[in-house]
């Protein structure tokens, strides 16, 4: 199975990457279209898994102060998890924040997810309910340096 890891670089490539987060995360939980995105698209860095030029894989990364990132909207089509594609766009993310000198990424976590991080080398740092739904969430950060 040959999958590539990129940014997705036309407005077509970024519209099927803004459908599949909205598909795989918001939709199921009954979100409107345009929950899936945020004021930091235009300046964060962006990862999609292609398999066959379709996008399988979604992931992203914006800078904050005192040197730290948020990871957020990460999700694997699920007939394509845990094959190891959300590990290496995790990667992928954490290899862009180092060359930017971060320090620390951090993300929210649904209950689901908390393992997958864990074994990615994230810890739980605290509580949070989601800004969108009732769903509970778990603050985890990685030291990268």
């Amino acid at each position: 199975m040959s999958i590539v890891y990129r940014t997705p670089e036309s407005k077509e490539e970024f519209e099927e990457y803004f459908d599949f987060r909205w598909e795989a995360l918001r939709k199921p939980i009954d979100l409107a279209r345009g929950s899936e995105q945020d004021e930091f698209e235009d300046t964060a860095f962006h990862i999609a898994a292609f398999y066959s030029e379709i996008i399988i894989g979604v992931g992203r990364l914006h800078s904050e102060p005192n040197n730290t990132a948020r990871i957020r909207y990460m999700a694997v089509d699920n007939s394509f998890q845990k094959q190891g594609i959300g590990s290496h766009m995790l990667k992928e993310l954490e290899k862009f924040a180092a060359v930017k000198k971060i320090q620390i990424c951090w993300l929210y976590a649904r209950q689901e997810t908390i393992n997958f991080y864990q074994k990615n080398g994230y810890e739980i740092k605290g509580e949070n309910k989601s800004e969108l739904s009732e769903i509970k969430h778990k603050r985890m950060e990685k030291r990268l340096v």
